[in-house]
């Protein structure tokens, strides 16, 4: 029974959440890179070091317009220290998620209380798409901590009128734009603006300090204005989502992003204006439901103007909300970076409720079926997608925190840390099983990863590697080098002759017309990872939606 007691103690569970968290993103350090958006954002840095060029950007050697500078020098950085490999790339995902939390945290204890933040900090780092953007590493992790960085020192110079906090803010806001373009500072410019005329603080709102603001904000963002202009501005011929006399400021400022919104830059889509209110059940589990009632509860408080708390959490992430859902251009993940804000938000109300015993009661049981539901989920997609049992440590981890959320619920320790701790326990665990084997299995059906994999263990000239009508990055990464590319329209016996040649059965096809002759040295089961469907996630019907591909061998007979 003391054992029991013991564990269920307040410092044990705030002790074993962190520690399992910090191991669940450790493990997540050594999944392979997907293709293609972070193989891409994995080799432009790559490039950078091999070319000693940190002004230009270039994927596979052609120039790269498409998003600016900031990651690509961090993660440059990274490999310096830790060499291009997964750790290189991924570590400064971690820091900066990292930072987020602790900004988190800071912003919570200094407008509400210490435990408010300490709530938020664990909502926030076991908010399950979190978890996910740090295993395929885009530029969100940037953005979150980034954000609310930037947020904290500008509103805490709103009441310290430190010059260091509005510069702090500044440098937070100009590594924003320099990670993805001028959209990325809606969140902190809305909570500040909005914040200042809710509370009618005018002579606040139209300070000559916010011109001295944007003026250090456009300072420090100079190194990608003369990258853009040095890059393609001096350069009106080159060629650039196939057109000439491209304007590498003008993408900046308007097509990167403002342009995706209004859908006249060159990546267009389609949007609907609830994509992102049923995203946030998924992408915030397992506090998706408490946060409905926080903005609910937040709004009918600013209508009834009965709000004595803060209001930038609050504007920061409603009015992009907004934006988002009525663009044209819709990705889950670009609500992640608003997580610091949604979850300062869900902290402080559920503590607002702490004795309102129907509050409890009900969300005592929403998070009771949401950790069941997340129990379930993961046993389903064990079930139906490994071909073998989970590794042992899996097993005994997942018998610890299913032991550890019974007690928890068995015990008096009250209803408030029984709505956060299983259900963070339980995405917790689901992401161990993920990373540890789940991810590992699904990535042996990436054929590009897989074939640079087997080139480096069996010892193959990477320098001798050609794609036939194929272009993929991950594969560059893990060999370290551009791979050239040989399409079936114009094919070129001289330039396959001697050769290591990459695949699919088209391009042996190909080989077989222009009287090439080949070994085939492997065959690899491919699937676009990233895109799953249930029919390949369950093993019984999976080979029906795997292609082949191979890596042959051409002899220098020609």
């Amino acid at each position: 029974m003391k054992f029991t007691s013991n564990l269920a103690n307040s410092k044990t569970l705030w002790n074993l959440t962190a520690g399992f968290g910090l191991l669940v993103y450790t493990v997540g350090l050594y999944i392979t890179i997907m293709e293609p958006d972070a193989a891409t954002y994995a080799i432009i840095p790559m490039e950078m070091l091999q070319r000693n060029n940190f002004i230009e950007l270039f994927s596979r050697g052609v120039d790269w317009l498409d998003k600016p500078h900031f990651q690509f020098w961090v993660t440059a950085l990274s490999y310096k220290i830790f060499g291009i490999n997964n750790l290189g790339y991924k570590i400064p995902a971690i820091l900066f998620v990292l930072l987020s939390v602790r900004y988190t945290y800071l912003f919570g204890r200094r407008y509400y209380t210490s435990k408010t933040g300490y709530i938020a900090a664990l909502m926030l780092i076991t908010a399950l798409h979190l978890i996910l953007s740090v295993n395929d590493v885009r530029a969100e992790p940037y953005l979150l901590g980034l954000t609310i960085y930037s947020l904290y020192y500008l509103t805490v110079y709103l009441e310290e009128k430190k010059w260091s906090q509005l510069l702090s803010g500044c440098l937070g806001l100009a590594c924003l734009m320099m990670t993805k373009g001028l959209f990325t500072i809606i969140p902190v410019v809305s909570a500040i603006f909005f914040s200042l005329v809710y509370q009618k603080n005018w002579e606040e709102l139209f300070s000559w300090k916010w011109v001295a603001a944007a003026i250090a904000s456009l300072l420090f963002i100079t190194p990608v204005l003369y990258g853009y202009f040095y890059q393609f501005d001096l350069h009106p011929e080159k060629v650039v989502y196939g057109q000439t006399d491209v304007s590498g400021i003008k993408f900046f400022f308007w097509d990167s992003q403002w342009g995706r919104f209004v859908n006249t830059g060159p990546i267009k889509g389609k949007g609907s204006l609830f994509f992102y209110l049923h995203t946030l059940l998924w992408a915030f589990a397992p506090w998706a439901f408490l946060a409905y009632f926080a903005l609910y509860d937040k709004t009918k408080r600013l209508i009834k103007r009965t709000e004595t708390g803060e209001n930038y959490t609050y504007f920061g992430f409603i009015v992009l909300a907004f934006i988002l859902s009525f663009s044209r251009f819709q990705l889950p993940h670009y609500i992640v970076p608003l997580f610091p804000l949604l979850a300062i938000i869900t902290a402080n109300t559920l503590l607002r409720f702490a004795r309102n015993h129907r509050f409890l009661k009900i969300f005592s049981s929403i998070q009771l079926f949401t950790t069941i539901a997340i129990f379930t989920t993961a046993s389903v997609l064990n079930y139906y997608f490994l071909r073998k049992l989970p590794y042992t440590d899996t097993m005994i981890i997942a018998i610890m925190v299913l032991i550890l959320c019974v007690v928890i619920y068995k015990s008096s320790i009250g209803r408030i840390k029984q709505i956060l701790f299983p259900p963070a326990l339980a995405v917790l665990l689901v992401m161990y099983f993920m990373n540890r084997d789940f991810y590992p299995e699904l990535m042996t059906y990436q054929s590009e990863s897989e074939v640079a994999f087997y080139m480096n263990e069996n010892n193959l000239p990477s320098d001798k590697l050609i794609y036939l009508d194929r272009n993929t990055w991950v594969t560059e990464f893990y060999l370290k080098r551009v791979i050239p590319v040989q399409n079936r329209a114009g094919f070129d016996l001289s330039k396959v002759s001697g050769k290591y040649v990459f695949c699919d059965d088209n391009g042996l096809e190909t080989l077989k017309i222009n009287g090439v002759s080949y070994e085939i040295l492997k065959t690899f089961r491919d699937f676009h990872v990233t895109t799953m469907t249930s029919t390949f996630i369950n093993k019984s019907t999976r080979n029906h939606t795997l292609i082949n591909m191979y890596l042959v061998k051409v002899p220098e007979t020609f």
